[in-house]
């Protein structure tokens, strides 16, 4: 089998047509592989957000647990040790044990559990007599007993039968953290 001979005019649509068939197939595969590139960098991008979304909640929750250590330091509370039977007992044991170390005597310590739907497990009502500064101390002091207690009330009268003594009455709520925490949501 022969071939005929190619005029210079053959030869030229050969040569346009080829030129235009690799410019065709280059625009295609071009366009083809500059779209799958933007999906490959589109998923990229999404994947990056997401890793910076889970990075800030992470952050989030690590600052939640310092914070939460510094305060259990702070007052040195550790809730999993509470027990929930003898908590209040054990709240007024450790009032009586720091009005002692603080030089304040106690008169008479009410103690009142709350109902179990109640958002606290009791209070305490008490009346302590000393000296203003052993007063304040004592206080200061409920901070650091252990206890999750809060100042319902307090009142400071002056003795008029003892000078330089002050009298105080003081009601404490002891929360119950169970109940608490059910209530609290997360931020974020």
């Amino acid at each position: 089998m022969t071939f005929p001979k190619l005029t210079d005019r053959d030869r030229r649509t050969l040569k346009f047509a080829s030129i235009g068939l690799v410019v065709y197939l280059a625009l295609f595969v071009g366009w083809r592989g500059f779209s799958t590139l933007n999906q490959r960098r589109e998923a990229y991008v999404r994947l990056q957000r997401e890793a910076t979304d889970l990075r800030v909640k992470l952050e989030l929750y690590e600052s939640r647990a310092i914070r939460l250590q510094r305060l259990m330091e702070a007052h040195q509370m550790d809730p999993s040790k509470l027990n929930r039977t003898t908590l209040v007992a054990q709240a007024s044991a450790a009032l009586q044990q720091s009005a002692m170390q603080g030089g304040v005597q106690l008169g008479p310590i009410r103690e009142t559990l709350a109902r179990a739907a109640e958002r606290e497990l009791g209070t305490i009502q008490l009346e302590a007599n000393g000296q203003v500064p052993a007063l304040l101390g004592f206080l200061h002091r409920l901070r650091g007993l252990g206890f999750p207690l809060v100042i319902d009330g307090l009142q400071f009268t002056s003795e008029p039968t003892r000078p330089g003594m002050i009298k105080l009455r003081l009601g404490l709520i002891l929360l119950n953290f169970e109940q608490w925490a059910e209530l609290e949501v997360p931020r974020g």
